[in-house]
């Protein structure tokens, strides 16, 4: 049912909500399997000859988040395996809530601690490695979001920016993700976390995408993150799309400060 074009937003999130469901005990059978002996690596194989990219991939981040958790393989190697094979799906909604639900399956799972030095390279991975994989699928999720807009006669323009803004929850939640990271300290921030969303932010030309992820920033990151790179998201703000209402943007931010 998953692999339909033909539903609203609403309507296919109901129908995404019913697959979790059925995941979820697919899971716990799973995990019943490996404490009887299964070795993982082999269903992690098997569920990738499914037919269908759409199922094959829901498989397999189900199996995948199973296997992270068995630490059969390093974490950080399954989670770049994952990220990387969901690109297979380019239809802006499928896409979307595929990526939500990779996001959802790796929640407590994500490597929460500072990099070490010395240590070897198979080890299970670092903040970086959970970095790198939030910020790859804000950025694909992103564009598959922008993507939308651009779908469909010009006179359903307003029809599918309500169709986005009923999603843009899906994307703000790789943001919400990242603040949840306690390994994220504000040399982190500044260098790498906060530069990446802005990049995309600026690059999307999207007034819709700029207003939203700039409002994320400050609602879901600390004020003290806030403080120390304010000069940045005020120079941002001068590069977003002109239909972008920079005023509720700098009101918000001085409402939060």
């Amino acid at each position: 049912e998953l692999r339909t074009a033909l539903l609203s937003p609403k309507t296919y999130y109901e129908v995404f909500m019913a697959v979790c469901d059925e995941l979820r005990h697919m899971e716990s059978y799973l995990c019943e399997e490996f404490r009887k002996g299964r070795p993982l690596a082999d269903l992690y194989e098997l569920v990738q000859y499914c037919g269908n990219v759409v199922p094959r991939l829901y498989l397999l981040i189900t199996v995948g988040s199973v296997y992270v958790r068995a630490k059969e393989a390093p974490r950080k190697d399954i989670l770049k395996d994952l990220v990387e094979m969901c690109r297979g799906v380019q239809h802006p909604q499928r896409g979307l809530f595929l990526r939500s639900y990779l996001l959802q399956s790796t929640r407590n799972m994500l490597p929460d601690c500072r990099p070490v030095k010395g240590a070897a390279e198979e080890h299970d991975g670092d903040v970086k490695d959970s970095l790198d994989f939030i910020l790859l699928n804000f950025s694909e999720m992103n564009k598959l979001w922008v993507r939308m807009q651009h779908q469909g006669h010009s006179r359903d323009r307003a029809k599918r920016e309500q169709e986005r803004q009923e999603l843009r929850l899906l994307v703000g939640t790789n943001l919400v993700r990242i603040s949840e990271l306690e390994s994220v300290d504000v040399d982190l921030y500044t260098s790498v976390v906060l530069p990446s969303i802005l990049q995309q932010a600026v690059s999307c030309h999207d007034g819709i995408a700029q207003e939203y992820l700039m409002e994320c920033i400050i609602q879901v990151f600390p004020d003290e993150f806030h403080l120390v790179t304010l000069k940045v998201l005020l120079e941002t703000c001068a590069n977003l799309e002109k239909q972008v209402n920079v005023k509720n943007i700098i009101i918000s931010l001085i409402d939060r400060l």
